[in-house]
């Protein structure tokens, strides 16, 4: 599968949301031809030195559109399936396209535990502790924290995706738990940064 790219010093993983604001020519033609071809556009990290794309990104969907108060296009869009990049292209006005291959997701977990007055164990006190914590802090962005379901906060999976998305760390320890092929990697990272 061949798409356009858009290489950003931001992460955003599958069902995950968030807004741009799209200025470069080339950046517009990426959003014209996603919303004609319905097909989206791959997103994909910057090195922590702004030099290398880092080979697995997120396809995205564009879920609307507006012109800012200052004039240029915001577009607002969906995380939906994780790839690999195989190789990239460059069109005439630097518009990257590349050829990748989609990837698993992390597989869903429901933090156990969750809705009952038993005692919970370490490993359940961890994970909620993430998803308590989660909430609390997209519940200052209450536009943000209404795109997603409450039930969304029960898995594991996804609250360690949602805090790779706003955690300020590099790009490599992003990468590195990204990289892996479920949540575990990132939880014992981010258990360690926020406990």
């Amino acid at each position: 599968m061949i798409i356009p790219i858009f290489p950003l010093p931001i992460c955003i993983l599958p069902q995950g949301y968030s807004q741009l604001r799209i200025f470069e020519a080339r950046y517009k033609r990426l959003v014209t031809e996603s919303l004609k071809t319905g097909v989206g556009f791959g997103l994909c990290m910057l090195s922590d030195n702004k030099k290398e794309i880092l080979p697995i990104g997120t396809l995205c969907k564009i879920i609307d559109f507006e012109t800012l108060d200052d004039g240029l296009l915001g577009i607002s869009i969906r995380g939906e399936k994780k790839f690999v990049i195989k190789d990239i292209s460059e069109d005439p006005d630097g518009l990257k396209r590349a050829n990748v291959d989609l990837i698993q997701d992390w597989p869903k977990l429901e933090i156990s535990g969750l809705n009952t007055t038993s005692k919970l164990d370490k490993h359940q006190q961890c994970q909620k502790a993430l998803s308590d914590t989660l909430k609390d802090i997209l519940s200052e962005y209450p536009n943000h924290l209404a795109l997603y379901q409450q039930e969304n906060f029960q898995d594991i999976s996804w609250v360690c995706q949602r805090w790779l998305e706003i955690i300020p760390i590099s790009a490599a320890e992003k990468y590195r738990c990204i990289n892996s092929h479920d949540h575990h990697m990132a939880q014992a990272f981010l258990a360690n940064i926020i406990s």
